[in-house]
């Protein structure tokens, strides 16, 4: 009997996405088997691993060693850096468009070591990652060239690193048009999908401005994830597996909580397992 294809959907969610390690721990541990892996974001970040052969424990205590808000220029307090920014531009132009910033150098140069150099054509699995083109607001899936400047490119975050140029297009964070790429895997041929959804949280008061601005978008966010979700769900029902690690003590910028995160998606990841496992048994009808 063949086996269902199984794919992954690794969703978006700053610091909240080290829970993915704790998944994929868990899936390999199982010897469940993984065909396709689609991330957004973190989930760019810790699937790109997954996928040149990572082992996911030994992933957790590189990451926990480093200092990912120095190395990916993250400040502790994102509305500051913006804030900062746009103060800058107002009086420096930055040509972004034609000269690569400093700071993209060094996002794409640490993402080029994580990924030892390779390309998805050189990979085993089929792997894939989402953006966004700043321009056009396309959704671009990203199955070919060079790992590094995919995954940085998933992983920029608006306001705080400039777009990266992929081809001919300036691309951002995927977050802002798929934070959860649970319909790029079906698309790409998976059969079951295990989709780990790491998104914050709506904050509980909102007092600035800035504050109800970014609410704002979060409600836009979780609304598009839901809707997307429902239609993956029509096509597949109880084949789309939905994982949901408990993550509210962690915030998306807090990059030094590994092992906390990691812990919660292996919890997660053991409370569907036998579900996993019986899927996997069934012929598809």
């Amino acid at each position: 009997m063949t086996r269902p294809r199984i794919g992954l959907a690794l969703g978006g969610g700053g610091a909240r996405g080290y829970a993915h390690i704790g998944v994929l721990r868990v899936l390999q541990r199982e010897g469940i088997p993984v065909d396709i892996v689609v991330g957004t974001s973190m989930g760019a970040i810790i699937g790109g691993a997954y996928a040149v052969g990572l082992e996911m424990s030994k992933l957790e205590q590189i990451l926990a060693r480093l200092d990912l808000n120095k190395l990916l220029d993250i400040p502790a307090s994102a509305v500051g850096s913006v804030a900062g920014r746009i103060a800058t531009e107002l009086f420096t132009r930055t040509d972004w468009r034609r000269v690569e910033h400093e700071g993209t150098r060094k996002l794409c140069q640490f993402f080029s070591v994580f990924t030892k150099g390779l390309r998805f054509e050189d990979l085993k699995l089929k792997f894939a990652v989402v953006a966004a083109d700043i321009d056009t607001g396309e959704e671009v899936v990203i199955e070919e060239g060079p790992l590094h400047r995919a995954i940085a490119a998933s992983a920029t975050f608006p306001g705080i690193h400039y777009p990266i140029k992929y081809g001919d297009r300036f691309l951002v964070d995927g977050g802002v048009v798929n934070k959860l790429p649970a319909d790029v895997a079906l698309r790409l041929g998976a059969e079951i999908v295990i989709a780990v959804e790491v998104s914050a949280p709506l904050a509980r008061e909102v007092q600035t401005s800035i504050e109800v601005l970014s609410q704002a978008e979060m409600i836009t966010g979780r609304e598009l994830v839901r809707v997307k979700l429902e239609a993956v769900r029509r096509q597949l029902g109880e084949r789309l597996i939905l994982l949901r690690p408990k993550l509210d003590k962690i915030s998306m910028l807090s990059l030094d909580e590994v092992s906390a995160a990691a812990r919660e998606g292996e919890r997660e990841a053991l409370r569907h397992l036998e579900k996993i496992k019986a899927l996997l048994a069934q012929p598809l009808s």
